[in-house]
């Protein structure tokens, strides 16, 4: 047999090096897996956190009627970054009535991993309730 032959067939029985191959095809995969887990993770923790401060302000709502449509938003801004959120591209709306109390909160989200190219999803929480006639 000539030499490369030889050679070809020692290449074809050997396993050394099969375990990093095996590797640099499977943790790309793996990392986009664990990477957008978390993304996922961070957009519905943002959304619990909106919901939460949405029904937290309505119930601010309830307690003082006298609030002001402003006080009411900066009373939610106040709730949501209290649990970490940045409320810099949030946008909160409140609206007072005397039967009704309404508020709104928004937000585009974006992941910050730049490898996953997941399009900006816009979230949002509401809650309302009406006002009881005393």
């Amino acid at each position: 047999m000539s030499r490369n032959r030889k050679f070809a067939r020692y290449l074809g029985r050997c396993r050394r090096g099969a375990t990093a191959v095996e590797f640099a095809l499977i943790a790309p995969v793996f990392l986009i897996m664990v990477m957008g887990t978390v993304e996922l993770s961070r957009a519905m923790w943002i959304k619990a956190t909106m919901q939460y401060a949405a029904e937290e302000t309505t119930r601010y709502a309830i307690v003082n009627t006298s609030a002001s449509t402003s006080t009411l938003e900066s009373y939610a801004s106040n709730v949501v970054s209290t649990y970490g959120v940045s409320t810099t591209d949030m946008t909160f709306s409140a609206t007072s009535s005397s039967t009704a109390v309404s508020i709104t909160i928004t937000y585009t989200f974006s992941t910050i991993v730049p490898i996953l190219s997941i399009p900006d999803i816009s979230l949002n929480a509401m809650s309302q309730l009406p006002l009881s006639a005393s």
